[in-house]
C-alpha cells in the first residue's frame, strides 16, 4: 500500500508476510463477514447497525454504476474508514483521508488496512493537517473530481464543524451522501449547534436519514433515492435487533420510524 501525505512526501509500507493478491481476485466477504473480521477488530467507536447500513449505501453506490472518490474527516484509526477503503479498492476510486494524528499516526491506520485482502490495495491518500488547512479546490486536486461519500468525524467544536459542513457541501457529487457523526450525541454538543446552525438557510444537500449517531445528508438531487434504498435496507435485515425494533415501530405508524426535520422526512433508525 501506498502511503501519501500531504503533497510531497511518499513511503511504502511494507506488508511482511502477506501475499498482495490483485484486488478482482480476492473472493469477497459478505457485509456481515467484513464488519466481524476487520470493523469490529479496529480501534474507535462505530455502532455495527450504523456499520451495515453504510455499506449497504456503498453497495447500492456501487450497483448503480455511482463512482467517484470517498473522503473522511477525522480518520483516527480507521474503523469507519475501513468501509471506505473496501469500497474505494472495489470500485478502483481514490480515497484521502484527512486527520491531525494526534492518537494514532498514519502507519497504524495503513497497517490496519493492510490486515485485508479487501482494503490492503486501496487508493489511499493521508493528509496530516487540520481539516480547516484544506481548500476546496486542493482536495478537489487530490480526488479529481467530486466525492460520492464523505464522512465528517473531527473535530467536535461548533466552529470546527460548521466549516466542514460548508466545506463537505462543495465537494459532494450530484449523486453522493455526507455521514455527520455525533448528532444528536449529548457529549457533543457542538456538532449539533453546528449542524443546526448550517440547516439555518437552504443547502445543497438535505437529511434522509439518523442512524445510530450519524446523520446522512445526500444532495437534493439524490436524497429521496438514498433514503428509500437505507429504509429498504432495514426493512431487508433479518438478524440485527435495530432491523427487527424498526420493523415494529413502523407497524405502529409511520410516524415512529420517520421524522420531519429541517423541511425533511428523514428515516429513524
Amino acid at each position: 500500500m501506498l502511503l501519501k501525505i500531504g503533497k510531497s512526501i511518499s513511503a511504502h509500507i511494507p506488508l511482511v508476510g502477506r501475499v498482495v493478491n490483485d484486488a478482482r481476485s480476492v473472493s469477497r466477504m459478505t457485509n456481515v463477514e467484513f464488519q466481524d473480521a476487520v470493523v469490529e477488530k479496529t480501534e474507535g467507536w462505530l455502532n455495527r447497525f450504523t456499520s451495515l447500513r453504510t455499506m449497504d449505501i456503498l453497495d447500492f453506490q456501487h450497483d448503480n454504476g455511482i463512482g467517484g472518490p470517498l473522503m473522511e474527516i477525522g480518520v483516527f484509526c480507521g474503523k469507519y474508514f475501513s468501509l471506505l477503503a473496501r469500497s474505494a479498492q472495489r470500485n478502483g476510486d481514490k480515497l484521502l483521508g484527512i486527520d491531525t494524528f494526534q492518537w494514532r499516526d498514519e502507519k497504524h491506520v495503513l497497517k490496519m488496512l493492510s490486515l485485508s485482502d479487501e482494503t490492503l490495495k486501496a487508493d489511499v491518500t493521508l493528509w496530516h493537517r487540520h481539516s480547516s488547512a484544506c481548500s476546496t479546490e486542493d482536495i478537489l486536486s487530490q480526488l479529481g473530481g467530486k466525492a460520492r461519500f464523505i464522512s465528517i468525524d473531527g473535530s467536535h467544536e461548533c466552529d470546527d464543524v460548521f466549516l466542514d459542513l460548508q466545506l463537505c457541501e462543495n465537494l459532494v457529487a450530484h449523486n453522493g451522501i455526507i455521514a455527520a457523526d455525533d448528532f444528536l450525541n449529548p457529549l457533543t454538543l457542538g456538532v449539533n449547534e453546528a449542524i443546526h446552525k448550517f440547516f439555518a438557510v437552504p443547502r445543497l444537500v438535505v437529511p434522509v436519514a439518523y442512524i445510530s449517531n450519524k446523520l446522512f445528508l445526500a444532495h437534493r438531487a439524490s436524497a429521496a433515492q438514498y433514503k428509500e434504498m437505507l429504509e429498504a435496507a432495514i426493512l431487508a435485515d433479518e438478524v440485527e435487533p435495530q432491523a427487527k425494533n424498526f420493523r415494529a415501530q413502523l407497524a405502529k405508524g409511520r410516524h415512529f420510524v420517520e421524522q420531519p426535520l429541517w423541511g425533511q422526512k428523514v428515516v429513524v433508525a
